[in-house]
């Protein structure tokens, strides 16, 4: 993200915040849904890799985030504070996707499908199909921190914020998940 970008971001938290502060909640929601709602969009995808189910989490974080408003303290900036909510909204929605498949798996007889995601379009490429599945195989950690840096377009700053993590910790976590891609992929290291 350019130098200009991140500043037009800021300008535009802050203004977020001043509705917030303001205690015009609606407004303030409906900023952080036309600045944010694209990347949260993309976020969710990238975490829970189907779009209906993604479309429903990001819907979720900005209504936990209305909720949440009247507690918005504005310890950090508003955009790594609604990516935070997403994040966890995202962790609870794959927790109870795989324990709801685990327990149908145990129940069922015949196999349960797999869900629906944006990469069971038989048009896509196959190198496409892979990097989606060598992507989903690597541990959360690292993934939510790809999703929110490339997804999202958060600096690692705020997706290391977003994380509950240092900058350097977002870092590396990136950069484990680029080598293991690469290995996956057949790439060089």
């Amino acid at each position: 993200m350019g130098a200009t970008a991140l500043a037009m971001n800021m300008e535009r938290d802050v203004e977020i915040a001043a509705a917030i502060r303001d205690r015009t909640h609606h407004r303030a929601l409906a900023m952080m849904s036309r600045e944010f709602g694209p990347a949260l969009g993309r976020f969710c995808t990238a975490y829970l890799g189907s779009s209906a189910e993604a479309e429903e989490a990001a819907q979720d974080s900005l209504i936990e985030a209305l909720r949440a408003m009247p507690g918005f303290r504005g310890e950090s900036a508003v955009r790594t504070w609604l990516f935070a909510i997403a994040r966890r909204i995202c962790i609870r929605r794959r927790k109870r996707r795989e324990h709801r498949e685990a327990l149908l798996r145990v129940v069922s007889v015949t196999d349960v499908p797999a869900p629906d995601t944006p990469l069971d379009d038989a048009a896509r490429a196959e190198l496409v199909r892979r990097l989606q599945a060598a992507v989903a195989s690597l541990p959360d950690e690292e993934r939510e921190v790809l999703a929110l840096r490339y997804q999202a377009d958060l600096t690692y700053e705020e997706a290391a914020e977003v994380c509950g993590i240092r900058p350097d910790a977002a870092r590396k976590r990136a950069s484990r998940a680029f080598a293991a891609l690469r290995e996956k992929l057949g790439g060089r290291s």
